[in-house]
């Protein structure tokens, strides 16, 4: 069983979300080995990089990441590939539906991960899509964009999603992923009342899949 990281480095460098500078994470050191030790302070938000968006982050009643037990962050998942779409709709996610109800994930490979786009011109879930996917039994949808929607107005795709519990999974590296069925497991940091979390996301490969 071969392990696939699927997360971001984290440094000062990092793309973010749009590019928003004040996205990036500080790292401060604050104590040098002369003084004994190496010892560092990490400043990032929790939508910076892979991370995982809890319900909290878009509703005002959603439920804190604390508050899922820890098998809801890993399970079957399906990387499916969707290539030359500005967005993805229900349309484009019917084809595969029924590999879809099998798993407890999808994973959402375009173009981000085939090409370097603008920033602000990412590839993302549409409404209808999101609604498509409400509809069925998942624990997460992930996606290789540091959004899942590009700042709708009123979120719709992260709404649609959240409201059914399905958490939202982004900044997934997925440049060197195959389609197919794998593992997935992305754990949060145990944050309390948080309303997401940097993860580290890794794909297992499935035997005879």
């Amino acid at each position: 069983m071969d392990i696939i990281d699927i997360s971001m480095v984290i440094s000062p460098e990092m793309p973010t979300y749009k590019g928003i500078t004040e996205r990036k994470p500080v790292i401060e050191v604050t104590n040098t080995i002369d003084q004994g030790s190496n010892e560092s302070r990490l400043s990032i938000l929790y939508h910076t990089g892979t991370h995982v968006d809890a319900p909290f982050h878009m509703l005002s009643k959603g439920k804190t990441i604390d508050l899922f037990p820890l098998q809801h962050f890993e399970g079957k998942a399906l990387v499916l590939e969707l290539s030359n779409l500005e967005k993805i709709e229900a349309e484009h996610l019917l084809p595969h539906e029924i590999p879809i109800t099998t798993v407890d994930f999808l994973i959402l490979k375009t173009d981000n991960s085939l090409q370097q786009l603008h920033p602000k011109k990412f590839v993302f879930l549409g409404e209808s899509g999101a609604h498509f996917l409400s509809k069925k039994f998942l624990k997460g949808v992930g996606i290789d964009s540091l959004g899942i929607e590009r700042d709708q107005p009123q979120h719709p795709t992260h709404r649609l999603l959240l409201e059914k519990d399905i958490l939202i999974f982004e900044g997934l590296v997925l440049t060197h992923v195959n389609p197919g069925f794998y593992w997935f497991s992305g754990y949060p940091l145990k944050i309390k009342a948080a309303d997401g979390s940097p993860i580290r996301a890794i794909l297992r490969t499935i035997s005879n899949e």
